[in-house]
């Protein structure tokens, strides 16, 4: 069950004090925008206080906490970054408003609602954070598995599960850049049906990606499209030593499924085994197919010697990077 379909269970039977938190501010920030619309929030609504805690006074915010609704039965506060209650090192209350909040989770006004929204991790060693727990109902933002995001955005936007799959696949598993990707191939479908194709066109490659295709490049021995794509992603603002770090893991990933290939393990079993993504696994199995276990153990070694010279040695760096995708090519025309 993700965090949305709790969330969709405390809507049912709103508590008293509802605590929204996570370290993944993308899924805190979604669960704010939909909490904000499932009370119809209206800052000129006398019953509804919203305080951002990094930016408004700590004072009216627990004066309004703690007062009796005006021209309402009952009233709603939602108080946003309380870091004192995260494992940030910040505070934005003061011992002696620290305490008055404490007072308020032991003797609640009847009629006051209170929401948390926190950007960070509980810190469960606090006094306060446990008697929170202890009264509160939390909802924590945790990272959405990629047949979670599936499900969510299936839900959410009703598109067939195989072009959600690619976005993911396009997104990284990540959330933000998912939803963002959805409503770029949304716009350019404009209307019409989203294909395969729209997907492809539209969701840019992810450096994952740009990644797996300059594997392909280096497998094929065409140096001249390696060192193009390679200046195109420094161009594009990425570090070789970032750069550097993906390719090498990529390669132990190759080197990981090329060992698995020989003992006849299928992709679910390799999946399974490395626990991670399908996707990258599945392009590694391709790749990997006609290349030499030797030569992948021997350009991991590279790989790895070269991360150790860029990161110790004065020469310059793209020569030392380049010489090294020449080896690489070199090995496999």
């Amino acid at each position: 069950m993700t965090v949305f379909d709790e969330f969709e269970k405390v809507k049912r039977d709103f508590p008293q004090i509802l605590v929204i938190y996570g370290e993944n501010d993308e899924l805190v920030q979604e669960l704010k925008i939909q909490l904000l619309s499932f009370v119809h929030f209206d800052a000129t609504d006398l019953g509804q206080a919203y305080f951002d805690l990094t930016t408004a006074n700590a004072q009216l915010a627990l004066e309004e906490l703690e007062s009796l609704p005006f021209f309402s039965e009952s009233k709603l506060v939602i108080l946003e970054n309380l870091v004192n209650l995260t494992t940030i090192k910040k505070s934005v209350f003061d011992e002696k408003q620290l305490g008055r909040f404490e007072h308020f989770l032991d003797n609640p006004v009847e009629t006051t609602q209170l929401v948390l929204i926190l950007h960070g991790k509980l810190d469960s060693r606090l006094k306060v954070v446990k008697k929170l727990k202890m009264k509160a109902s939390l909802l924590e933002a945790a990272e959405l598995k990629n047949f979670e995001l599936i499900q969510y955005f299936t839900h959410l936007t009703k598109l067939p599960k195989p072009i959600l799959t690619r976005i993911s696949e396009k997104s990284g598993d990540n959330f933000a850049v998912m939803k963002q990707n959805i409503e770029l191939v949304k716009t350019y479908a404009a209307g019409r049906e989203i294909t395969l194709d729209d997907v492809e066109k539209v969701v840019p490659k992810s450096l994952q990606d740009n990644i797996f295709a300059l594997s392909d490049l280096i497998f094929k021995g065409k140096i001249d499209e390696v060192r193009e794509l390679v200046h195109d992603l420094t161009l594009q603002g990425e570090d070789l030593i970032k750069i550097l770090a993906i390719l090498t893991n990529s390669f132990r990933l190759y080197l990981q499924v090329k060992i698995m290939q020989s003992k006849n393990w299928q992709e679910s079993q390799q999946v399974s085994q490395l626990k991670i993504h399908p996707y990258p696994v599945k392009l590694a199995n391709q790749l990997v197919r006609k290349i030499n276990l030797t030569e992948l153990s021997n350009a991991l070694l590279l790989l790895i010697e070269l991360d150790f010279q860029l990161k110790n040695s004065v020469a310059d760096k793209d020569y030392l990077f380049d010489v090294v995708l020449i080896k690489l090519t070199l090995k496999n025309v």
